[in-house]
């Protein structure tokens, strides 16, 4: 019998080498994505922590997973006023708020938080369709309330996308129009629009109930000390409240409309002899901060687990939605917009802001966009950056004593042509950006890409069923850990504060 084996070797050499020169082909890319290359030495090559080759020789190492890089106008910034000292592995917060070093952008927060005891610390946390749902908010909020007290699970709007799968509460609506900053073909306003980016239209007769869940938290999110309702009023307007399916009760009444809104503020005051009290202090809201939308609210206060709104008659009027808050404490709006990069919040008429601060003002805001504007083709975002920075612009002129965080984009990752996910191209570039914005508008930063382990981090959550599989959001098992790596910084920048300033 003839010895096949040399036939054998010299096919197996030929589908080698035929490999092996398949690797040197140019790159082929299908509707923007890149095939992934033939590389038949993938399982043995060397890789750096974070996965790439090393010393790997090509013509086009431009593309793949070589590095590419930024753009050097968009990491010039600002001398860093105040980083904090941090535990080994935390990311710090940067503080980029003045060169002097005298001003210190989280300084209100941090000082606020003094003061939870006897008042309500509010937080605003902007964001697109990362923190849908009250993902990574509902246990930061959490956090925050168990440490610092408060109950609620704080601002709802009254009919929002997310509203089946939120887990703080549960909602029911029926009689309104519905407007979304999202959704311009469909009539909405932006002239209209509330904080939350949208504002609702009641038919001749509306209602909307609310219960808080008992899965979650049950301490601090199962009930409210306080329900608050904001609306513009229209003719012949009437609001009724009923808490815990109990005796409705009458918040508000058509022969009201003419009334002057008021708000209350705690203001410190400082003795003689240097003693520090408190005192509660009783505010019209002057025509100039009422505009046109003039934003009145209401509130209903009684130990509650649910409320049902009824509203009847008022022609005109709007309502933007309903906060379920403590006495004191924490309290943390979640405002999401899906599909948004946050350019959206530079078109809520700047009255409307005020009278909504006057009512309702922040001790910190968080601003949490960047998903819906990184892209894998782009490396110049400083048009983005410019539109957001007049959204600071914006924020501040109506919350001037508010501390503003810049949260970066989170990673969102893609699969390589070698076949591993990587962070997507684009998306540090778009951090560098935000970053340069925190430092020319004076506000503070902090990198969440970077604590949550950088490159390929979002693929490392999915294995853990923290994160869903377009490696781009994360699951409420991963919102708990995002917003465990937040209430940990911000508590070592607390720390920090407490150390300068006692």
């Amino acid at each position: 019998m003839k010895n096949r084996k040399w036939n054998t070797f010299f096919l197996t050499l030929i589908v080698f080498s035929m490999l092996t020169a398949m690797f040197y082909l140019p790159r082929t890319t299908i509707n923007g994505t890149d095939l992934r290359r033939v590389n038949i030495m993938s399982d043995i090559q060397q890789r750096n922590k974070e996965g790439k080759v090393i010393a790997e020789v090509r013509a086009d190492s431009i593309e793949g997973f070589v590095e590419q890089k930024i753009d050097s106008a968009a990491i010039e910034v600002k001398k860093v006023v105040y980083v904090d000292s941090v535990p080994d592995g935390m990311v710090a917060i940067e503080d980029f708020a003045d060169t002097a070093g005298i001003h210190r952008e989280m300084d209100h927060f941090y000082s606020a938080l003094n003061e939870a005891s006897h008042r309500n610390v509010n937080i605003a946390y902007f964001g697109d369709s990362y923190i849908e749902g009250d993902i990574l908010t509902m246990d930061l909020r959490a956090m925050l309330q168990k440490r610092y007290g408060g109950k609620g699970a704080g601002f709802i709007e009254i009919n929002c996308v997310s509203a089946d799968f939120r887990r703080t509460v549960s909602t029911k609506c029926h009689g309104w129009r519905s407007y979304h900053a999202n959704e311009r073909g469909k009539g909405f306003n932006a002239t209209s629009q509330g904080i939350a980016g949208s504002y609702f239209i009641p038919y001749d007769s509306a209602s909307f109930e609310v219960t808080c869940q008992k899965s979650n938290y049950p301490a601090l999110l199962d009930s409210a000390d306080v329900a608050t309702v904001f609306f513009t009023p229209g003719a012949g307007l009437n609001i009724r409240c009923t808490a815990n399916r109990d005796k409705a009760e009458t918040l508000f009444t058509n022969g009201e409309a003419q009334q002057t809104p008021t708000y209350e503020e705690t203001v410190e005051v400082v003795d003689s002899d240097s003693t520090v009290s408190y005192k509660t202090v009783t505010h019209a809201i002057l025509p100039e901060q009422q505009g046109a939308g003039n934003i009145m609210s209401r509130t209903l206060s009684k130990r509650m687990h649910s409320l049902t709104m009824t509203v009847k008659g008022g022609a005109g009027s709007r309502f933007y939605g309903v906060a379920l808050d403590g006495h004191h404490g924490i309290v943390l709006d979640n405002f999401s917009m899906r599909g948004s990069g946050g350019q959206h919040l530079g078109k809520i008429p700047q009255a409307t802001l005020r009278s909504f601060a006057s009512l309702r003002p922040y001790d910190l805001i968080i601003i949490h966009f960047g998903l819906n504007v990184a892209s894998a083709k782009q490396k110049d975002y400083g048009t983005y950056a410019r539109q957001m920075g007049e959204v600071i612009n914006h924020l501040k002129a109506a919350h001037p004593k508010a501390s503003i965080l810049v949260v970066s984009m989170s990673d969102r990752d893609m699969r390589g042509s070698d076949g591993e996910l990587h962070t997507m191209d684009g998306v540090r570039e778009l951090i560098s950006y935000e970053r340069k914005m925190a430092s020319d508008h004076r506000v503070a930063f902090w990198n969440l890409y970077e604590a949550m382990g950088g490159d390929g981090s979002i693929a490392r959550m999915a294995e853990k069923k923290q994160a869903n599989l377009d490696y781009t959001h994360i699951n409420f098992v991963g919102g708990r850990h995002i917003a465990g790596l937040l209430f940990d910084v911000l508590m070592n920048g607390k720390t920090n504060y407490d150390n300068r300033t006692q």
